[in-house]
C-alpha cells in the first residue's frame, strides 16, 4: 500500500487519489479505442462521444457522492460541489453518469448507443477495477476487520511527495475509523487487519469483463448490445450492493441493514438483471429457431 500526499508546494493534497484515477482513465481509453478500431466501428464518433460521456462521469460521480455520503456537507456549503480537487468521486455515480452522458451524445448524432457501449464495457470495467486498486493504495474504501490471512492493515500516515518523508498532519480515515472502534491505539501507525474491499470489487470487476467477453462471442455487438449494457449495469450493481456488507466506511443503515446506497444498487441490479435475463432468453430462442428453420430452395 502506498497512501501518499501531492505537495505542491503551495498547497498539499492529503492522500490524493488523483494520480490512480487518471491512470484507470487512461488504461480504459486505450484499451476502448483499440476496441473500437477492431469493430469497425466510427472512431470519430467515439471520441466526440468521449466528452459527454466524460461530462457525465464528473457529475454522476460528484451527485452519487454527495447525495450518499456528504448531503450534510452540501447542504451546508453548495460550492463544495464544484471543488473537485477536494476528492469525493462516486463509482457508482460516475458509471451511471458515463452511460447518461454516452446515450445522450449518442441519441443526438441518431447513433446506436448499445452497440458502442457493448464494444467498450470490457474497458470501462478495466478502468473501474484499475481504480479500484488505487483506493487500495491510497487506504480508501476499507473493509471490516477480518481474521482472513489476507487481512490488511492501512497506514496511520501518509509519504508527501516529492519529498518522501512521513508526513504526520492527518491520519488516515481508516485508521481514525479503527480508533474510534478500539481496533487501534494513539501509539499504533498501523490498523488492526482489515477486509481488502477494493481489491474484492476490482476481481469482480475481472470477472464481470469475461461474462461481457462470452456474451459478446455468442451475439455479437448488434444483436447483444442492449443484453451488454444491461448486464454491466446490472451485474456491477449486485457486485457493489454485496460488498456493502463487509465496508468498514459504509454509510448508516435504514432498512433490513442497508444503506440508501444499497437499496438503490438492489432496485438498479434487479431491473437490470432481469432485463438481461430476458434478453438472453429472446436472443437464443431467436438462433434455435433461426437454425431450425429450413433454408429455401433458390429459383433458378
Amino acid at each position: 500500500m502506498f497512501p501518499f500526499h501531492l505537495d505542491l508546494g503551495f498547497r498539499t493534497f492529503y492522500f490524493y487519489e488523483g494520480i490512480y484515477f487518471l491512470i484507470a482513465i487512461i488504461v480504459a481509453y486505450i484499451w476502448a479505442a483499440r476496441r473500437i478500431r477492431a469493430s469497425g466501428l466510427s472512431e470519430d464518433r467515439f471520441d466526440v462521444a468521449l466528452i459527454g460521456a466524460f461530462i457525465g462521469l464528473i457529475l454522476g460521480a460528484r451527485i452519487s457522492h454527495f447525495l450518499f455520503w456528504d448531503i450534510d456537507v452540501l447542504i451546508d456549503d453548495p460550492a463544495a460541489f464544484f471543488r473537485f480537487w477536494d476528492g469525493g468521486l462516486s463509482v457508482v455515480g460516475g458509471l451511471a453518469g458515463v452511460i447518461a452522458g454516452g446515450a445522450i451524445t449518442f441519441i443526438k448524432k441518431k447513433e446506436k448507443f448499445s452497440e458502442y457501449f457493448a464494444v467498450v464495457s470490457p474497458a470501462i470495467l478495466l478502468g473501474q477495477a484499475v481504480g479500484r486498486v488505487g483506493c487500495f493504495l491510497n487506504g480508501d474504501a476499507w473493509g471490516l476487520p477480518t481474521s482472513l490471512p489476507w487481512g490488511v492493515r492501512i497506514a496511520k500516515y501518509g509519504v508527501s511527495l516529492p519529498s518522501g518523508l512521513v508526513d504526520r498532519t492527518y491520519a488516515s480515515n481508516a485508521w481514525l475509523w479503527c480508533r474510534e472502534r478500539g481496533l487501534a491505539t494513539g501509539r499504533d501507525p498501523w490498523t488492526s487487519p482489515l477486509h481488502p474491499t477494493p481489491l474484492y470489487e476490482a476481481l469482480g470487476d475481472l470477472a464481470i469483463i469475461a461474462l461481457v467477453l462470452a456474451v459478446l462471442r455468442s451475439f455479437g455487438k448488434e444483436k447483444g448490445g442492449t443484453l451488454v449494457l444491461a448486464l454491466h449495469a446490472g451485474a456491477y450493481c449486485l457486485l457493489r450492493f454485496l460488498l456493502e456488507f463487509i465496508r468498514g466506511d459504509r454509510d448508516a443503515t435504514v432498512l433490513a441493514g442497508m444503506s440508501w446506497l444499497q437499496l438503490a444498487l438492489a432496485a438498479c441490479a434487479v431491473g437490470c438483471l432481469a432485463f438481461a435475463a430476458a434478453r438472453s432468453a429472446r436472443l437464443r430462442r431467436a438462433a434455435v429457431e433461426a437454425t431450425a428453420r429450413p433454408a429455401r430452395p433458390s429459383r433458378r
